[in-house]
């Protein structure tokens, strides 16, 4: 089910989520559409032990699944990569 999407200016709001959210990014700054390109997935955890919304998702290199900020810090809330780059939420 849809829960939230991009309006192309601003992402989801992070207080709609859930844990076990799908969350679709488009974390690709190269992409001419960002109201339709979703580039990379992840799995809404939660909130850690500080309170932020974080997510589990693969990376780019071989070492798998993480929650490791390589790249941008793994949060959902706030001016982060990940936080700015949220395109839509769906939950199973």
């Amino acid at each position: 089910m849809l829960i939230d999407r991009t309006d192309g200016t601003n992402p989801p709001a992070a207080a709609l989520l859930q844990p076990g959210d799908l969350v679709l990014f488009n974390a690709d700054s190269g992409d001419d559409n960002p109201t339709v390109t979703v580039d990379h997935v992840g799995i809404c955890l939660g909130r850690d032990t500080t309170g932020r919304r974080r997510f589990l998702s693969s990376r780019k290199t071989v070492n798998g699944p993480t929650m490791s900020d390589l790249g941008g810090a793994s949060v959902l809330d706030g001016t982060g990569t990940y936080a700015k780059k949220l395109h839509t939420v769906h939950r199973v």
